[in-house]
């Protein structure tokens, strides 16, 4: 099922691509690991670079530093065959994230499902051709078939018009912004205006919560192979004082 990624975004025209990336583009630029190449040559349908908004064709500012740059920002898309989202989506997303040094907004897609993934990414101080990535956010996956109303607001908040365009790097942060405010109201149910301060402080408590989801999941298999009671009895206490730190944690993410 195609989707018109630019109903989302709403890009002006003057910022848009609509150009093929070849696979021979990443062989012959990249050296890649022999992972990246097998998902390139065999999980990769397709690649289309959308846009790229920069000073000239968008009116908006650069924004360069020692830590990073924001001269442009990329906007591709990544086809992957039948439905292998699930599998593959994150390797997609570390192939282009990893190798080209530009800020990109990235769909990863299948023949049903989509996710939208932006990236912290610094300049490597040993090499300033290089990237070193900081943190990956990225949507869950989402279906193509309807929306409902939290999926609703992130798309408003994707939308070009409700972008900050001080320069390019409040441009990007908006993005991510959209994207943790919709992880934030998946978990408290409604989705609240934030501030790049606030949502900072919220990706932080969403990455609290995810390593203590899994710490739960690994006690929980623990206590399944123990046998000693006590020793159960030590780590259902561990589970539960996990889980109340997990409600309280989703307290403070519903709170103004």
């Amino acid at each position: 099922m195609g989707l018109n990624y630019n109903k989302i975004f709403n890009i002006p025209a003057r910022s848009l691509n609509e150009v093929k990336i070849t696979k021979a583009f990443f062989l012959s630029s990249f050296d890649l690991t022999t992972t990246d190449k097998n998902v390139l040559n065999y999980e990769i349908q397709s690649m289309n670079w959308l846009a790229s908004i920069k000073p000239a064709n968008a009116n908006i500012s650069a924004e360069v530093n020692d830590m990073y740059n924001y001269e442009e920002i990329q906007v591709m898309v990544c086809t992957l065959k039948g439905l292998g989202l699930q599998q593959f989506g994150d390797k997609c997303v570390q192939l282009f994230q990893k190798y080209i040094p530009y800020p990109i907004l990235l769909i990863i897609e299948d023949e049903d499902n989509f996710m939208i993934n932006t990236c912290d990414k610094r300049i490597n101080q040993n090499d300033t051709t290089k990237r070193t990535i900081e943190k990956l956010i990225s949507t869950p996956i989402l279906t193509k078939l309807y929306k409902d109303d939290l999926v609703s607001a992130l798309f408003d908040g994707l939308n070009f018009t409700a972008l900050d365009k001080t320069n390019l790097e409040t441009v990007y942060k908006s993005y991510i912004k959209a994207i943790v405010n919709y992880q934030t109201a998946l978990v408290t149910g409604a989705t609240l205006v934030r501030n790049h301060t606030r949502t900072e402080d919220d990706m932080q408590m969403l990455e609290q919560i995810n390593k203590l989801d899994k710490e739960v999941i690994r006690l929980t298999n623990q206590i399944k192979k123990e046998s000693q009671f006590n020793t159960k009895l030590n780590l259902n206490i561990e589970i539960q004082k996990h889980r109340k730190e997990i409600e309280s944690i989703k307290n403070k993410l519903g709170q103004e």
